[in-house]
């Protein structure tokens, strides 16, 4: 049903609101905490170690290796939720953790870079035989982590290392769909993309130095550093990504790509109204989805009732073939 709440949001809801509840209970003096003289800290660390592990397990049921690796993560992330929300004042349990948060982070990077091996040469292998890639990095993801709500996140992860680090001669790929069209080049997309990504990469040493002058602590500016590079990791795999990943008109549904950042979706010529030139200026609204990039507005897709959303605003390389293409497949 549209507008219902996926088990993944209540989950998160779930979470957040337990945090909050945490915060409050560490900085507001109240009855709960003897007003601020008993701040105990055992609550968020059975949290983080046994509530939020059990109900991420009851909520999505994964397998053994899955669970294993939410807890893990979980339990990184409660170290660090304990290292902002408890008062350095209040540390006693905390200040003995947080001596290995750095190995939790370190065990989960090598898990992580673990899972990513296996998966990538999958993906090759996958590859070798049939050169679509969303097709093998999909088959690669479902058979390591199944349907799980964690699956369509490390689909997410996998594009991003593929096109961010991975993906050579791109030329090759195939995708699914018999017409193809591509976003790249309208109005300087992927170029307005690429100077973001080098103003980034000339701003980095500049920051590192400024940081480094002004803040007590060196390890910042070093940390900066990596959320850079890491921040520029996503934006170079959009960058790469839209330069291939097309909107394609297959036998009977349109698919819409747009990066990777933009969700893929899927939608039946039956459920496609009409399809003109449309002007730039189109706001943000509710019941409208805009691909739009770096790139001008130029298509608008008005889809039938009882769709999930009203409008489709695309912006294509040559809207006019598209138009065309796709009215001849619309049912009369």
């Amino acid at each position: 049903m549209a507008g219902a709440v996926s088990r993944k949001q209540w989950f998160a809801l779930i979470v957040a609101v337990t945090l909050t509840a945490h915060y409050f209970f560490f900085r507001v003096p109240f009855v709960a905490n003897d007003y601020g003289r008993n701040m105990a800290e055992w609550p968020l660390l059975a949290d983080a170690l046994i509530s939020f592990p059990l109900l991420y397990y009851f909520m999505f049921r994964p397998s053994l290796k899955q669970f294993l690796t939410a807890c893990l993560a979980i339990a990184t992330a409660g170290v660090l939720a304990g290292r902002m929300l408890i008062p350095e004042e209040s540390k006693q349990l905390w200040r003995g953790i947080e001596g290995y948060w750095l190995q939790l982070v370190l065990a989960e990077a090598a898990l992580e870079i673990y899972l990513l091996v296996l998966v990538v040469r999958r993906v090759k292998a996958l590859l070798r035989l049939s050169g679509n890639v969303d097709e093998a990095l999909e088959s690669a993801i479902h058979a390591r982590f199944g349907k799980s709500g964690f699956a369509p996140f490390a689909l997410f992860e996998m594009r991003i290392w593929y096109y961010g680090l991975f993906m050579r001669k791109g030329e090759r790929l195939r995708y699914r769909g018999e017409q193809h069209f591509s976003y790249d080049k309208n109005d300087g997309n992927v170029s307005n993309q690429f100077a973001f990504i080098m103003v980034m990469l000339f701003e980095l040493p500049l920051s590192h130095l400024m940081l480094h002058l002004m803040s007590v602590k060196p390890w910042v500016a070093w940390l900066a550093d990596i959320l850079t590079l890491w921040s520029m990791l996503y934006l170079v795999a959009e960058y790469r990504a839209s330069q291939w990943r097309p909107v394609s008109l297959d036998r009977e549904a349109l698919l819409i790509r747009n990066g990777v950042f933009a969700r893929d979706r899927e939608i039946d010529y039956s459920m496609i109204e009409s399809v003109v030139r449309c002007e730039e200026n189109i706001r943000r609204q509710r019941g409208i989805l805009r691909y739009r990039q770096f790139g001008r507005l130029n298509l608008e897709i008005r889809l039938r009732e009882g769709a999930p959303h009203s409008k489709i605003y695309l912006s294509l390389d040559k809207p006019d073939a598209f138009i065309d293409a796709l009215r001849q497949r619309l049912p009369a």
